[in-house]
């Protein structure tokens, strides 16, 4: 596999390709990950029985991936022989020199991630004015790959911007391990009663409209906070935006969390699980939270459409209204069984639609389809 993701997983598409190759290892496959190092050498290690590989890379902007793909390339010299398939993870990676078949797995299509930043401050005019170039890189992998996965039925649909036939898309979905991700076995009192909100601190992550909605709903409900875990580029702009709201001892930053045991601890104390994002592929934190029980207010974009059933499994809200979000978090405040309810069916889904298990049986009917030279 391919990626551009840092390695340990921080966010959504190194936690993707990381659980997908451990799965798959698992079953006996030989799996191996290249993504970005340091401006070094090149490196490996082995981990869990999975060979990591760190290509050396100089972060010179914007000819950065093209880079660092003269390193990929003198790494699949020296690899391409042992090497059956290449899994292409993008957003921005190239085309590998070989001749073996090629899977990419679609997370974010460029135009529409990029479309949905509004231009308000200098890191989303960079990303708007480095979308040429990025979506370059994809329609020449596009053209490349011998299968197109997507993580969810509205990405699919995207790439018919890139003149793809969504029918040629094959939807396999984000996965979850829900052996580590559970209910909570036993009734334990919570002494301060939260919303929990996890992901990157960056753009297109509605974290503004969260923190509105914050403001709204403590007005009437003091008693709660709102926590939101994760790092990024806009922490110093929130934590500003959380003094002028007067939201200091309502919200709090908790900063990227490495222990999946603390994360999961996070999941199964929270009221809810607020997702506001303007754009996403499929979170995978969504489903962790979904598997955790916790039930979930999600807007309703994307890949959320595919996995949340509103008033089912979860809540659906339009995007940039916290107001609305707001009312559907007062609602479950409100609604102890509804909670409940809401979160028995999000395990359920999870358990039978998204697991690691079934998402790697989908994969590996590919990669057996493209080794053999079957077309699907």
């Amino acid at each position: 596999m391919i990626l551009s993701a840092p390695l340990p997983p921080q966010e959504g598409i190194g936690f993707y390709a990381w659980n997908l190759a451990k799965q798959l290892s698992s079953q006996g496959n030989q799996v191996q990950l290249i993504t970005r190092g340091r401006a070094q050498h090149t490196t490996c290690e082995l981990v869990d029985g999975i060979k990591l590989w760190r290509a050396t890379f100089l972060p010179v902007y914007p000819v950065h991936v093209h880079l660092h793909n003269l390193f990929v390339n003198d790494l699949i010299q020296r690899l391409d022989a042992q090497v059956d398939l290449y899994h292409l993870h993008t957003p921005l990676v190239e085309v590998p020199e070989t001749k073996k078949p090629l899977l990419v797995t679609v997370h974010t299509p460029m135009k529409a991630d990029t479309g949905s930043i509004q231009a308000k401050n200098g890191l989303s005019w960079l990303v708007r004015l480095q979308l040429p170039f990025s979506v370059n890189l994809e329609r020449q992998l596009f053209m490349r790959a011998d299968k197109i996965v997507a993580v969810a039925r509205s990405v699919a649909s995207e790439l018919e911007e890139y003149g793809i036939d969504p029918q040629r898309v094959v939807v396999l979905g984000n996965g979850v391990d829900t052996k580590v991700f559970q209910r909570r076995q036993a009734q334990v009192e919570i002494s301060t009663a939260y919303f929990l909100t996890v992901g990157r601190l960056g753009l297109r992550k509605g974290l503004a409209d969260l923190l509105n909605c914050a403001q709204i709903v403590t007005q009437q409900r003091p008693d709660v906070q709102f926590w939101v875990a994760g790092e990024g580029p806009l922490r110093n702009e929130l934590d500003g935006l959380i003094r002028q709201l007067g939201l200091r001892e309502r919200v709090r930053l908790l900063g990227h969390i490495s222990s999946r045991a603390e994360m999961m601890s996070l999941y199964q104390g929270a009221m809810g699980f607020l997702h506001p994002a303007h754009y996403e592929g499929l979170p995978t934190v969504l489903l962790e939270a979904m598997a955790c029980s916790c039930p979930v207010v999600a807007t309703a974009v994307s890949g959320a459409l595919d996995v949340v059933q509103d008033g089912e499994n979860g809540l659906l809200v339009p995007p940039r209204q916290p107001q609305v979000m707001a009312t559907a978090v007062l609602r479950l405040l409100q609604e102890p069984a509804l909670r409940e309810c809401l979160g028995r069916a999000a395990r359920q889904t999870i358990e039978k639609h998204y697991s690691w298990e079934a998402v790697s049986q989908g994969y590996l009917a590919e990669y057996q389809r493209l080794v053999s030279g079957v077309q699907s």
